[in-house]
Protein backbone atom coordinates (compact mmCIF):
# COMPACT_ATOMS: atom_id res chain seq x y z
CA UNK A 1 0.00 0.00 0.00
CA UNK A 2 1.08 3.49 -0.88
CA UNK A 3 1.34 5.62 2.74
CA UNK A 4 2.96 8.60 1.42
CA UNK A 5 -0.52 10.16 0.58
CA UNK A 6 -3.94 10.11 2.84
CA UNK A 7 -6.75 7.51 1.98
CA UNK A 8 -10.65 7.46 2.13
CA UNK A 9 -11.04 11.18 3.78
CA UNK A 10 -12.85 13.53 1.53
CA UNK A 11 -11.82 17.35 2.20
CA UNK A 12 -14.79 18.15 4.11
CA UNK A 13 -14.03 15.09 5.84
CA UNK A 14 -11.03 16.76 6.78
CA UNK A 15 -11.79 20.05 7.45
CA UNK A 16 -14.22 18.34 10.23
CA UNK A 17 -11.22 17.02 11.61
CA UNK A 18 -8.91 20.04 11.73
CA UNK A 19 -12.14 22.02 12.96
CA UNK A 20 -12.12 19.05 16.04
CA UNK A 21 -8.82 19.38 16.78
CA UNK A 22 -8.59 22.95 17.32
CA UNK A 23 -11.49 23.60 18.94
CA UNK A 24 -9.99 20.63 21.77
CA UNK A 25 -6.82 22.34 21.58
CA UNK A 26 -8.62 25.48 22.60
CA UNK A 27 -10.62 24.13 25.43
CA UNK A 28 -7.42 21.89 26.80
CA UNK A 29 -5.94 24.61 29.23
CA UNK A 30 -9.29 26.19 30.33
CA UNK A 31 -10.24 23.14 31.63
CA UNK A 32 -7.01 21.90 33.38
CA UNK A 33 -7.65 25.60 35.05
CA UNK A 34 -10.91 25.03 35.74
CA UNK A 35 -10.00 21.59 37.46
CA UNK A 36 -7.44 22.48 39.73
CA UNK A 37 -8.97 25.54 40.81
CA UNK A 38 -11.91 23.86 41.85
CA UNK A 39 -9.92 20.66 42.70
CA UNK A 40 -12.25 17.83 41.35
CA UNK A 41 -11.39 14.38 41.55
CA UNK A 42 -10.41 13.76 38.26
CA UNK A 43 -7.00 12.69 37.39
CA UNK A 44 -5.77 15.79 34.43
CA UNK A 45 -4.17 13.62 32.14
CA UNK A 46 -7.94 12.74 31.04
CA UNK A 47 -8.06 16.61 29.91
CA UNK A 48 -7.00 15.70 26.41
CA UNK A 49 -9.74 12.80 26.02
CA UNK A 50 -12.60 15.08 27.18
CA UNK A 51 -11.61 18.24 25.15
CA UNK A 52 -11.37 15.78 22.20
CA UNK A 53 -14.63 13.79 22.06
CA UNK A 54 -16.47 16.70 23.29
CA UNK A 55 -15.22 18.44 19.76
CA UNK A 56 -15.75 15.48 17.86
CA UNK A 57 -19.61 15.43 18.96
CA UNK A 58 -20.37 18.99 17.10
CA UNK A 59 -17.45 20.54 15.15
CA UNK A 60 -19.51 22.88 13.71
CA UNK A 61 -20.58 25.01 16.72
CA UNK A 62 -18.54 27.62 18.55
CA UNK A 63 -15.57 26.67 20.68
CA UNK A 64 -17.46 27.79 23.93
CA UNK A 65 -20.23 25.20 23.36
CA UNK A 66 -16.75 22.30 23.24
CA UNK A 67 -15.78 23.53 26.53
CA UNK A 68 -19.04 24.04 28.10
CA UNK A 69 -19.57 20.30 27.04
CA UNK A 70 -15.94 19.27 28.27
CA UNK A 71 -16.78 20.37 31.84
CA UNK A 72 -20.34 18.52 32.40
CA UNK A 73 -18.42 15.39 31.05
CA UNK A 74 -15.30 16.08 33.84
CA UNK A 75 -18.03 16.63 36.11
CA UNK A 76 -19.79 13.33 35.69
CA UNK A 77 -16.55 11.48 35.94
CA UNK A 78 -15.91 12.97 39.50
CA UNK A 79 -19.23 12.49 40.68
CA UNK A 80 -18.61 8.62 39.56
CA UNK A 81 -14.93 8.84 41.50
CA UNK A 82 -16.55 10.22 44.43
CA UNK A 83 -19.48 7.78 44.65
CA UNK A 84 -17.74 4.69 44.00
CA UNK A 85 -15.13 5.38 46.20
CA UNK A 86 -14.96 2.70 49.11
CA UNK A 87 -15.17 5.16 51.88
CA UNK A 88 -18.09 6.95 50.12
CA UNK A 89 -20.56 6.19 52.51
CA UNK A 90 -19.11 7.80 55.25
CA UNK A 91 -17.44 10.74 53.38
CA UNK A 92 -18.04 14.14 55.18
CA UNK A 93 -20.07 12.41 57.97
CA UNK A 94 -21.80 9.17 58.41
CA UNK A 95 -24.62 10.33 56.26
CA UNK A 96 -21.91 12.33 53.81
CA UNK A 97 -22.71 10.56 50.25
CA UNK A 98 -26.58 10.76 50.79
CA UNK A 99 -26.02 14.91 51.69
CA UNK A 100 -24.14 15.80 49.38
CA UNK A 101 -26.62 13.76 46.29
CA UNK A 102 -29.41 15.81 48.17
CA UNK A 103 -27.24 18.76 47.69
CA UNK A 104 -26.65 18.37 43.89
CA UNK A 105 -30.26 17.95 43.57
CA UNK A 106 -31.04 21.41 44.84
CA UNK A 107 -28.70 22.73 43.00
CA UNK A 108 -30.10 21.62 39.22
CA UNK A 109 -33.49 22.30 40.76
CA UNK A 110 -32.34 25.80 41.68
CA UNK A 111 -32.99 25.74 44.69
CA UNK A 112 -29.31 25.69 46.15
CA UNK A 113 -28.60 29.14 47.86
CA UNK A 114 -28.22 26.80 51.57
CA UNK A 115 -27.44 23.86 49.85
CA UNK A 116 -24.79 23.63 47.62
CA UNK A 117 -24.25 26.54 45.64
CA UNK A 118 -21.09 28.61 44.85
CA UNK A 119 -21.06 29.27 48.25
CA UNK A 120 -20.56 25.90 48.81
CA UNK A 121 -17.59 24.00 50.60
CA UNK A 122 -18.83 20.72 48.20
CA UNK A 123 -16.18 21.50 44.95
CA UNK A 124 -18.85 19.23 43.06
CA UNK A 125 -21.51 21.75 44.05
CA UNK A 126 -20.03 24.69 43.27
CA UNK A 127 -18.91 23.35 39.74
CA UNK A 128 -21.94 21.96 39.08
CA UNK A 129 -23.72 25.31 40.31
CA UNK A 130 -21.56 26.96 37.29
CA UNK A 131 -22.43 24.74 34.54
CA UNK A 132 -26.08 24.60 35.03
CA UNK A 133 -26.03 28.82 35.35
CA UNK A 134 -23.75 28.96 31.84
CA UNK A 135 -26.15 25.99 30.11
CA UNK A 136 -29.34 27.96 31.63
CA UNK A 137 -28.45 30.94 30.09
CA UNK A 138 -27.32 29.95 26.92
CA UNK A 139 -29.72 27.11 26.47
CA UNK A 140 -33.29 26.78 25.07
CA UNK A 141 -35.45 26.75 28.49
CA UNK A 142 -37.74 23.59 26.91
CA UNK A 143 -34.74 22.07 26.07
CA UNK A 144 -32.50 22.80 29.40
CA UNK A 145 -35.45 21.29 31.36
CA UNK A 146 -34.90 17.73 30.05
CA UNK A 147 -31.40 18.36 30.28
CA UNK A 148 -32.03 18.79 34.24
CA UNK A 149 -34.30 15.78 34.17
CA UNK A 150 -31.56 13.78 32.74
CA UNK A 151 -28.88 14.92 34.94
CA UNK A 152 -31.63 14.02 38.20
CA UNK A 153 -31.67 10.64 36.63
CA UNK A 154 -27.83 10.28 36.83
CA UNK A 155 -27.97 11.02 40.62
CA UNK A 156 -30.97 8.39 41.07
CA UNK A 157 -28.90 5.45 39.40
CA UNK A 158 -25.91 6.03 40.67
CA UNK A 159 -27.51 6.00 44.22
CA UNK A 160 -28.87 2.28 42.76
CA UNK A 161 -26.27 1.19 41.45
CA UNK A 162 -24.53 1.87 44.90
CA UNK A 163 -27.34 0.09 46.70
CA UNK A 164 -27.18 -2.90 43.99
CA UNK A 165 -23.28 -3.27 45.09
CA UNK A 166 -23.90 -3.34 48.65
CA UNK A 167 -26.82 -5.67 48.67
CA UNK A 168 -24.58 -8.35 46.21
CA UNK A 169 -22.08 -7.75 48.45
CA UNK A 170 -23.85 -8.81 51.92
CA UNK A 171 -25.02 -11.68 49.60
CA UNK A 172 -28.37 -10.61 48.71
CA UNK A 173 -28.62 -10.97 45.07
CA UNK A 174 -28.15 -9.08 42.25
CA UNK A 175 -30.88 -6.65 40.83
CA UNK A 176 -32.88 -7.53 37.43
CA UNK A 177 -31.50 -7.05 34.43
CA UNK A 178 -33.89 -4.60 33.30
CA UNK A 179 -33.41 -2.56 36.66
CA UNK A 180 -29.80 -2.38 35.98
CA UNK A 181 -30.20 -1.09 32.30
CA UNK A 182 -32.55 1.39 33.04
CA UNK A 183 -30.16 3.06 35.75
CA UNK A 184 -26.82 2.18 33.91
CA UNK A 185 -28.12 4.24 30.63
CA UNK A 186 -29.23 7.10 33.07
CA UNK A 187 -25.30 6.91 34.54
CA UNK A 188 -22.81 6.57 31.54
CA UNK A 189 -23.51 9.75 30.68
CA UNK A 190 -24.60 9.98 27.27
CA UNK A 191 -27.82 10.97 27.97
CA UNK A 192 -26.26 14.56 30.01
CA UNK A 193 -23.94 15.07 27.27
CA UNK A 194 -26.83 14.70 24.07
CA UNK A 195 -29.19 16.85 25.91
CA UNK A 196 -26.83 19.57 26.76
CA UNK A 197 -25.99 19.89 23.30
CA UNK A 198 -29.32 20.07 22.40
CA UNK A 199 -29.91 22.64 24.39
CA UNK A 200 -27.41 24.40 23.18
CA UNK A 201 -28.22 24.43 19.41
CA UNK A 202 -30.61 26.71 17.76
CA UNK A 203 -32.07 24.91 15.76
CA UNK A 204 -35.42 25.62 14.93
CA UNK A 205 -38.23 22.90 15.65
CA UNK A 206 -35.76 20.73 17.71
CA UNK A 207 -38.55 19.94 20.25
CA UNK A 208 -40.93 18.69 17.79
CA UNK A 209 -38.57 15.83 16.77
CA UNK A 210 -37.77 15.36 20.85
CA UNK A 211 -40.22 12.04 20.80
CA UNK A 212 -37.59 10.17 17.74
CA UNK A 213 -34.65 11.79 19.09
CA UNK A 214 -35.29 10.50 22.69
CA UNK A 215 -36.08 6.90 22.02
CA UNK A 216 -32.74 6.78 19.78
CA UNK A 217 -30.94 8.32 22.95
CA UNK A 218 -32.48 5.79 25.07
CA UNK A 219 -31.19 3.36 22.26
CA UNK A 220 -27.77 4.67 22.44
CA UNK A 221 -27.50 4.88 26.00
CA UNK A 222 -27.81 1.30 26.58
CA UNK A 223 -26.01 -0.06 24.10
CA UNK A 224 -22.74 2.38 25.31
CA UNK A 225 -23.74 0.80 28.83
CA UNK A 226 -23.24 -2.80 27.82
CA UNK A 227 -20.08 -2.04 25.85
CA UNK A 228 -18.45 -0.25 28.65
CA UNK A 229 -19.14 -3.71 30.87
CA UNK A 230 -17.73 -5.59 28.19
CA UNK A 231 -14.71 -3.71 28.05
CA UNK A 232 -14.39 -3.14 32.32
CA UNK A 233 -15.30 -6.36 33.65
CA UNK A 234 -12.77 -7.42 34.87
CA UNK A 235 -11.91 -3.96 36.60
CA UNK A 236 -15.24 -3.53 37.73
CA UNK A 237 -15.57 -7.11 39.02
CA UNK A 238 -12.42 -6.38 41.74
CA UNK A 239 -13.95 -3.18 43.01
CA UNK A 240 -16.96 -4.96 44.01
CA UNK A 241 -19.44 -3.57 41.24
CA UNK A 242 -22.24 -5.01 39.66
CA UNK A 243 -22.90 -5.11 35.64
CA UNK A 244 -24.87 -6.97 33.24
CA UNK A 245 -22.44 -9.84 32.90
CA UNK A 246 -22.40 -9.97 37.02
CA UNK A 247 -26.05 -10.11 36.76
CA UNK A 248 -25.98 -13.09 34.13
CA UNK A 249 -26.23 -11.39 30.06
CA UNK A 250 -22.82 -13.59 28.35
CA UNK A 251 -20.02 -11.92 26.98
CA UNK A 252 -21.97 -12.72 23.16
CA UNK A 253 -25.68 -11.68 24.54
CA UNK A 254 -24.52 -8.35 25.47
CA UNK A 255 -22.00 -7.37 22.31
CA UNK A 256 -25.36 -8.12 20.76
CA UNK A 257 -27.36 -6.27 22.13
CA UNK A 258 -25.02 -3.36 21.82
CA UNK A 259 -25.18 -3.95 18.24
CA UNK A 260 -28.82 -4.22 18.23
CA UNK A 261 -29.24 -0.87 20.08
CA UNK A 262 -26.63 0.70 18.21
CA UNK A 263 -28.24 -0.32 14.76
CA UNK A 264 -31.88 0.82 15.93
CA UNK A 265 -30.62 3.91 17.28
CA UNK A 266 -29.34 4.31 13.38
CA UNK A 267 -32.37 3.72 11.72
CA UNK A 268 -34.43 5.75 14.15
CA UNK A 269 -32.41 8.87 12.83
CA UNK A 270 -31.53 8.09 9.83
CA UNK A 271 -34.36 10.46 8.16
CA UNK A 272 -33.28 12.84 10.32
CA UNK A 273 -29.64 12.89 9.93
CA UNK A 274 -30.50 12.52 5.54
CA UNK A 275 -32.30 15.90 6.52
CA UNK A 276 -28.76 17.29 7.75
CA UNK A 277 -30.65 17.95 11.60
CA UNK A 278 -27.50 18.39 13.78
CA UNK A 279 -29.48 17.10 16.84
CA UNK A 280 -30.08 13.82 15.52
CA UNK A 281 -25.80 14.22 13.76
CA UNK A 282 -24.87 14.99 17.60
CA UNK A 283 -26.27 12.20 18.68
CA UNK A 284 -25.08 9.67 16.06
CA UNK A 285 -21.71 11.32 16.75
CA UNK A 286 -22.12 10.38 20.46
CA UNK A 287 -22.60 7.02 19.99
CA UNK A 288 -20.14 6.37 17.43
CA UNK A 289 -17.18 8.15 19.62
CA UNK A 290 -17.90 5.98 22.52
CA UNK A 291 -18.69 2.37 20.46
CA UNK A 292 -15.58 2.77 19.13
CA UNK A 293 -13.62 3.90 22.42
CA UNK A 294 -15.10 1.00 24.23
CA UNK A 295 -13.80 -0.95 21.21
CA UNK A 296 -10.10 0.46 22.13
CA UNK A 297 -9.64 0.69 25.57
CA UNK A 298 -11.48 1.41 28.89
CA UNK A 299 -11.29 5.06 29.59
CA UNK A 300 -11.53 4.63 33.44
CA UNK A 301 -8.14 3.54 32.81
CA UNK A 302 -6.92 5.37 29.57
CA UNK A 303 -3.07 4.52 30.24
CA UNK A 304 -3.47 0.78 29.65
CA UNK A 305 -4.76 1.40 26.63
CA UNK A 306 -5.39 -2.17 24.77
CA UNK A 307 -5.88 -3.24 21.55
CA UNK A 308 -7.27 -6.88 22.99
CA UNK A 309 -10.77 -7.65 21.72
CA UNK A 310 -13.55 -6.50 22.86
CA UNK A 311 -15.48 -9.37 24.84
CA UNK A 312 -18.32 -10.74 22.68
CA UNK A 313 -17.15 -9.57 19.72
CA UNK A 314 -17.52 -11.37 16.32
CA UNK A 315 -14.76 -14.10 15.75
CA UNK A 316 -13.24 -12.02 19.09
CA UNK A 317 -11.81 -9.70 16.58
CA UNK A 318 -13.57 -6.34 16.95
CA UNK A 319 -12.93 -5.16 13.71
CA UNK A 320 -14.14 -8.13 11.71
CA UNK A 321 -17.47 -6.17 11.39
CA UNK A 322 -17.92 -3.03 11.22
CA UNK A 323 -19.85 -0.10 13.78
CA UNK A 324 -23.24 0.21 12.44
CA UNK A 325 -22.11 3.72 12.45
CA UNK A 326 -19.24 3.59 10.02
CA UNK A 327 -20.82 4.13 6.93
CA UNK A 328 -19.47 0.96 4.38
CA UNK A 329 -20.02 3.24 1.14
CA UNK A 330 -19.91 6.89 0.01
CA UNK A 331 -23.56 6.49 -0.91
CA UNK A 332 -26.31 7.18 0.85
CA UNK A 333 -28.22 3.89 0.93
CA UNK A 334 -32.17 4.98 0.09
CA UNK A 335 -34.53 5.00 2.63
CA UNK A 336 -37.26 2.17 3.77
CA UNK A 337 -40.51 2.68 4.09
CA UNK A 338 -40.36 2.62 7.79
CA UNK A 339 -37.44 5.61 7.59
CA UNK A 340 -40.05 7.60 4.96
CA UNK A 341 -42.62 7.43 7.80
CA UNK A 342 -40.83 8.75 10.25
CA UNK A 343 -39.68 11.63 7.95
CA UNK A 344 -43.26 12.60 7.33
CA UNK A 345 -44.24 12.27 10.96
CA UNK A 346 -41.13 14.53 12.10
CA UNK A 347 -42.11 16.83 8.90
CA UNK A 348 -45.80 16.99 9.77
CA UNK A 349 -45.96 16.09 5.73
CA UNK A 350 -48.55 13.52 3.44
CA UNK A 351 -48.20 9.93 2.86
CA UNK A 352 -49.69 7.30 0.18
CA UNK A 353 -52.60 5.10 2.27
CA UNK A 354 -51.42 2.01 0.39
CA UNK A 355 -48.11 2.63 1.30
CA UNK A 356 -49.08 3.08 5.05
CA UNK A 357 -51.38 -0.06 4.91
CA UNK A 358 -48.09 -1.83 3.52
CA UNK A 359 -45.81 -0.67 6.29
CA UNK A 360 -48.95 -1.53 8.60
CA UNK A 361 -48.89 -4.89 8.28
CA UNK A 362 -45.70 -5.25 8.37
CA UNK A 363 -45.02 -3.36 11.95
CA UNK A 364 -44.55 -5.66 15.10
CA UNK A 365 -48.07 -5.16 17.91
CA UNK A 366 -48.10 -3.33 20.73
CA UNK A 367 -48.93 -4.37 24.66
CA UNK A 368 -50.90 -2.32 27.45
CA UNK A 369 -47.66 -1.45 28.79
CA UNK A 370 -46.17 0.44 26.24
CA UNK A 371 -49.22 2.58 25.63
CA UNK A 372 -49.63 4.00 29.02
CA UNK A 373 -49.31 7.65 29.42
CA UNK A 374 -49.82 10.94 26.95
CA UNK A 375 -49.28 10.65 23.04
CA UNK A 376 -49.53 13.97 20.61
CA UNK A 377 -51.48 12.49 17.32
CA UNK A 378 -51.32 14.10 13.92
CA UNK A 379 -52.39 12.69 10.22
CA UNK A 380 -51.17 11.81 6.76
CA UNK A 381 -53.46 14.07 4.90
CA UNK A 382 -56.11 16.86 5.44
CA UNK A 383 -58.76 16.15 2.82
CA UNK A 384 -60.89 13.15 4.41
CA UNK A 385 -63.75 13.34 6.54
CA UNK A 386 -62.37 12.29 9.49
CA UNK A 387 -58.94 14.57 9.03
CA UNK A 388 -61.49 17.70 8.58
CA UNK A 389 -62.98 16.38 12.02
CA UNK A 390 -60.52 16.60 13.70
CA UNK A 391 -58.67 19.39 12.57
CA UNK A 392 -62.22 21.39 13.53
CA UNK A 393 -62.15 19.38 17.01
CA UNK A 394 -58.22 20.85 17.54
CA UNK A 395 -57.30 17.41 18.14
CA UNK A 396 -54.17 16.66 19.92
CA UNK A 397 -53.94 13.17 21.23
CA UNK A 398 -54.57 10.30 23.27
CA UNK A 399 -53.87 9.94 27.03
CA UNK A 400 -54.01 5.62 27.98
CA UNK A 401 -54.50 5.67 32.22
CA UNK A 402 -55.19 2.11 32.24
CA UNK A 403 -56.86 -0.67 30.01
CA UNK A 404 -60.12 0.44 31.86
CA UNK A 405 -59.77 4.29 31.22
CA UNK A 406 -58.48 5.94 27.86
CA UNK A 407 -58.94 9.34 27.10
CA UNK A 408 -59.39 9.41 23.38
CA UNK A 409 -59.87 12.65 21.92
CA UNK A 410 -57.97 15.20 23.93
CA UNK A 411 -58.11 18.17 22.28
CA UNK A 412 -56.72 22.47 22.34
CA UNK A 413 -59.17 25.35 23.36
CA UNK A 414 -58.67 28.25 22.26
CA UNK A 415 -56.05 29.66 23.89
CA UNK A 416 -54.09 26.12 23.29
CA UNK A 417 -54.65 24.68 26.91
CA UNK A 418 -55.19 20.68 25.98
CA UNK A 419 -58.43 18.88 27.88
CA UNK A 420 -60.36 15.95 27.57
CA UNK A 421 -63.05 16.08 25.32
CA UNK A 422 -65.59 13.49 25.83
CA UNK A 423 -68.58 14.32 24.80
CA UNK A 424 -68.22 11.55 22.61
CA UNK A 425 -67.75 9.31 25.68
CA UNK A 426 -63.76 7.64 26.63
CA UNK A 427 -62.68 3.88 25.78
CA UNK A 428 -61.09 1.09 27.07
CA UNK A 429 -58.10 -1.47 25.64
CA UNK A 430 -58.90 -4.46 24.53
CA UNK A 431 -56.78 -7.57 22.82
CA UNK A 432 -57.85 -7.49 19.25
CA UNK A 433 -56.99 -9.25 15.98
CA UNK A 434 -56.97 -7.20 13.29
CA UNK A 435 -55.16 -7.80 9.65
CA UNK A 436 -53.75 -10.88 11.05
CA UNK A 437 -51.99 -9.86 14.53
CA UNK A 438 -53.33 -10.11 17.92
CA UNK A 439 -52.51 -6.45 19.65
CA UNK A 440 -53.95 -3.30 22.32
CA UNK A 441 -56.30 -2.01 20.59
CA UNK A 442 -58.63 1.19 21.86
CA UNK A 443 -62.13 0.32 21.76
CA UNK A 444 -64.51 3.34 22.59
CA UNK A 445 -67.54 2.96 24.43
CA UNK A 446 -70.36 5.05 22.96
CA UNK A 447 -68.47 4.96 19.39
CA UNK A 448 -68.50 2.18 16.57
CA UNK A 449 -64.52 3.01 16.17
CA UNK A 450 -61.86 0.48 17.05
CA UNK A 451 -58.33 2.13 16.89
CA UNK A 452 -55.32 -0.57 15.92
CA UNK A 453 -51.74 0.50 16.97
CA UNK A 454 -48.35 -0.99 15.36
CA UNK A 455 -44.74 -0.16 16.82
CA UNK A 456 -42.71 2.30 14.97
CA UNK A 457 -40.28 2.91 18.33
CA UNK A 458 -40.69 2.53 21.49
CA UNK A 459 -42.42 6.34 21.09
CA UNK A 460 -43.84 6.53 17.73
CA UNK A 461 -46.62 4.29 16.44
CA UNK A 462 -48.26 3.96 13.44
CA UNK A 463 -52.32 3.84 13.82
CA UNK A 464 -55.88 2.87 11.76
CA UNK A 465 -59.12 3.90 12.50
CA UNK A 466 -61.13 1.08 12.01
CA UNK A 467 -64.84 2.64 11.67
CA UNK A 468 -67.58 0.68 11.24
CA UNK A 469 -69.44 1.15 7.36
CA UNK A 470 -66.10 3.90 7.00
CA UNK A 471 -65.25 3.39 2.91
CA UNK A 472 -61.60 3.91 4.16
CA UNK A 473 -59.09 3.21 6.89
CA UNK A 474 -57.99 6.35 8.28
CA UNK A 475 -54.39 6.23 9.03
CA UNK A 476 -52.26 8.52 12.14
CA UNK A 477 -49.91 8.40 13.95
CA UNK A 478 -49.15 9.06 17.72
CA UNK A 479 -45.63 9.83 19.38
CA UNK A 480 -45.27 9.58 22.91
CA UNK A 481 -45.13 13.09 25.01
CA UNK A 482 -42.32 13.19 27.23
CA UNK A 483 -42.88 13.05 31.00
CA UNK A 484 -42.56 16.09 33.08
CA UNK A 485 -39.19 15.34 35.76
CA UNK A 486 -39.31 14.62 38.95
CA UNK A 487 -39.21 16.58 41.96
CA UNK A 488 -36.57 14.77 43.91
CA UNK A 489 -36.88 14.18 46.95
CA UNK A 490 -34.09 13.00 50.18
CA UNK A 491 -31.29 11.20 48.04
CA UNK A 492 -32.57 12.03 45.06
CA UNK A 493 -35.89 9.71 45.36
Amino acid sequence: MDTSRPHGHSPREIVSIADTCSAALRSMPRLEIWLKELGLPVDPALVPLMCLQTAFFTPWLPPETCYQLSRLTVWLMAIDNVLDAPDAAHSAGPDGAPNRVRAWHEVLAGRDSDSGGSSSDDPLARALAEITRDLHRDGRPELTAIWRKSMHQTLVGMRGEREAARTAAAGGGVPRLADYLRHGAWTIGVEQQVTALWALMDEPGLPRRLPVLLGALRQAATAIRLLNDLRGHQREQSEGKTDALAIGLTEQEAYRRAEEGLENCRRALAPLTAAGYGSAVALERVALWHARMYHRFDPVRPGQTTTSPLPGGPGGAPHARLSPFVPQSREAPAMNIEQQVLDVIVSGGQYDNAKLAELFDQLEPVDTDLLIGTWQGGGFEDTSENAALLTKMRWYGKRFVDAEHVEPLLCRDEDGTVFSYEEMGLATLHEVTYRGKQSTAMVYDQLPIIDHFRRLTDNVLLCVMDKKEAPADFFFHLTRVPASPPRPSGDGG
